[in-house]
C-alpha cells in the first residue's frame, strides 16, 4: 500500500475542491494510506509540521507549499505540487520529480476580457497583487486580448497583499473615483474583488451601473455574501484533483512521466456585480437582449435583426463597430459556453444534448461543435472529464 501526503489550503473553495476531486480517484482507483497536517490553529507552522515528519517514508505527495525548501527535500518522492509559481513554470524549470498543478493564468484573463467586451464596456481596469506572478500573468493576458480586440488604455490597481484593510480600501477608493464610468473591472480573485466592491460601496459609486465587477474561483459563499453578489470565473478544480492523484498514482507505479495538470476556467458566474448591459446603442441593446434570451434556440441571425429596427447590413456593421465581432460569433460563443457546460456537468448522452438545443441531428451537432472548438463533443468530455461526477459514476473510461 502506497503511503501519501496529502497537504491542501482548505479554507478556501479551491483547496476543498482539489481535495474532493483527490478523494474521488483515490476512494475507487486506488489503496493509498492517506497522511494529512494538522490544521493550523493546532499547528502553526507549516514548514516546522513538514520537518517533524520523516519524509523518506512516504512514497508519494499531493498538495500546495509555500516553502521551495520542500521541493529540493523530497526529490527521491513522487510529487504533485500546486504552486502559486507554477502557471509560470517552463519545462525546463521544473524540478526533477515533480509534476506541478498550474492554474491557466492566460485562459483566466482571455475570458475575462471577452466577457467584458461583449457587455459592451469601452473601459476597463484590473485589480491585482504586487509580486504575485499568477497576478501579474492574469493582468497581461487581459489586457493582451482587450488590447488585440482596440481597447488600450487599460487602467490598473496593484498593492501588495496587506492586513491594513482600511489602508488598502481608502486608497482604492480614490483610484475608482478617478476612473472613467462605466467601467469593467477584473479582479485578480474573488478576495481582491469583494476589496473592490467594499471601496465601491464606501465612496457611494453604483455597482453594476458605474463599475461592474468580476472575480475569480467563484467560491459561492464569499460571492453570494458580499454586496452585491459577485461575479466570478469558476475553475475546474475539482476534475484537477482527480487527475493529479491519478498522475501521482501512475508516478509512484513509474508508468509516467512528469507533466503538468492545468486548472482552466469553465463557466462564468453571473451575479449582481455584473448584470448590466452597458450599450447606449438601443438597437443594439435589443440584439443583445434578444441573443441572450434565445441563444439556446437555433436562432439565425436573421431573427436577431427582426428584434431591432434596422437592418440586416447595418446591424451587423453596428455589431461589428461595438463588440469586435459578428452577431453570428456572438450566437456561437454563447452556444458553445453552454454545450461544454452540459459536455462536463451532465451524464446526459452527445444525441440527448442535441436533442435539447434542437439540433437537426447529432451529426449537424458535432459537426458544429468541432467546427468551433476543433474537437469533437465526445473528445473534448473525455479530456474535460468532471471529477465530482467520477465520484458518482466510477466506471466511466478516463
Amino acid at each position: 500500500m502506497k503511503k501519501v501526503l496529502i497537504v491542501f489550503d482548505t479554507s478556501r473553495l479551491t483547496g476543498r475542491d482539489l481535495l474532493r476531486g483527490a478523494e474521488a480517484y483515490f476512494s475507487t482507483f486506488a489503496q493509498w494510506e492517506v497522511y494529512t497536517l494538522d490544521p493550523n490553529y493546532l499547528s502553526g507552522d507549516f514548514a516546522n509540521e513538514l520537518e517533524q515528519l520523516d519524509l523518506e517514508t512516504f512514497d508519494g505527495f499531493l498538495g500546495h507549499t509555500r516553502t521551495r525548501e520542500f521541493i529540493c527535500c523530497t526529490e527521491n518522492i513522487s510529487t504533485v505540487l500546486r504552486d502559486q509559481k507554477t502557471d509560470l513554470y517552463k519545462p525546463k524549470e521544473k524540478t526533477a520529480g515533480t509534476s506541478p498543478i498550474r492554474t491557466n493564468s492566460s485562459q483566466i484573463g482571455e475570458t475575462a476580457a471577452d466577457y467584458f467586451i461583449s457587455r459592451g464596456f469601452k473601459n476597463y481596469a484590473y485589480c491585482g497583487f504586487i509580486n504575485l506572478p499568477w497576478s501579474d500573468r492574469r493582468y497581461k493576458s487581459y489586457s493582451e486580448a482587450l488590447s488585440q480586440k482596440g481597447f488600450h488604455d487599460i487602467q490598473y490597481y496593484m498593492h501588495r497583499p496587506s492586513w491594513n484593510k482600511i489602508s488598502d480600501q481608502k486608497n482604492m477608493a480614490e483610484w475608482l473615483k478617478k476612473l472613467p464610468k462605466p467601467i469593467a473591472i477584473f479582479a485578480c480573485n474573488d478576495d481582491r474583488a469583494v476589496y473592490v466592491l467594499e471601496a465601491c460601496k464606501s465612496s457611494d459609486i453604483n455597482v453594476p451601473e458605474a463599475v461592474a465587477v468580476l472575480g475569480v474561483d467563484n467560491d459561492d459563499l464569499i460571492c453570494n455574501l458580499s454586496s452585491p453578489p459577485l461575479s466570478s470565473i469558476a475553475l475546474n478544480f475539482k476534475n484537477a484533483g482527480f487527475q493529479a492523484a491519478k498522475h501521482l498514482d501512475e508516478l509512484m507505479m513509474k508508468t509516467a512521466e512528469n507533466t503538468t495538470i492545468d486548472v482552466l476556467p469553465v463557466e462564468i458566474f453571473t451575479r449582481k456585480s455584473t448584470d448590466i448591459v452597458a450599450i447606449e446603442d438601443p438597437e443594439l441593446a435589443s440584439a443583445i437582449v434578444f441573443i441572450r434570451a434565445h441563444f439556446q434556440e437555433p436562432i439565425q441571425v436573421t431573427d436577431v435583426v427582426d428584434a431591432t429596427t434596422i437592418s440586416r447590413r447595418e446591424l451587423e456593421y453596428r455589431f461589428k463597430f461595438e463588440f469586435k465581432k459578428t452577431v453570428q460569433e456572438e450566437i456561437n460563443r454563447l452556444r458553445i459556453e453552454l454545450i461544454k457546460k452540459m459536455l462536463m456537468t451532465s451524464r446526459e448522452p452527445v444525441y440527448h444534448i442535441a436533442n435539447q438545443l434542437k439540433f437537426t441531428d447529432p451529426e449537424h451537432f458535432s459537426r458544429y461543435f468541432k467546427n468551433l472548438t476543433g474537437m469533437s463533443p465526445s473528445v473534448f468530455r473525455r479530456s474535460s472529464v468532471n471529477a465530482s461526477m467520477m465520484q458518482q459514476e466510477p466506471f466511466v473510461k478516463l
